[in-house]
């Protein structure tokens, strides 16, 4: 199975349109938290706060659980329109 970056440029799978419904679906909401809270789990992280780089953060859905953590964090995507949806999030 591709993936869809690997068939086109992201603008196709990921424009403003389709990164505003990903953000916004209730399903994809809760496996990104269920997701980003285990990892949070994982690393065992200090509680006095970590800087946390968010390689393929989307739409900022797992830097919502860091924040939430209370960590820092900085995200990076290949589409543009994804981290834009982040931003104003």
């Amino acid at each position: 199975m591709s993936r869809p970056e690997h068939l086109a440029p992201p603008e196709i799978f990921y424009s403003g349109e389709e990164a505003k419904k990903y953000a916004t679906n209730s399903r994809m909401r809760e496996i990104q938290t269920t997701l980003s809270e285990r990892a949070l789990q994982l690393l065992a992280l200090p509680e006095d706060g970590c800087f946390l780089l968010d390689v393929g953060a989307g739409s900022g859905l797992s830097g919502e659980c860091i924040t939430e953590a209370g960590h820092y964090w900085t995200g990076c995507d290949i589409s543009k329109d994804m981290l834009e949806v982040a931003v104003e999030g």
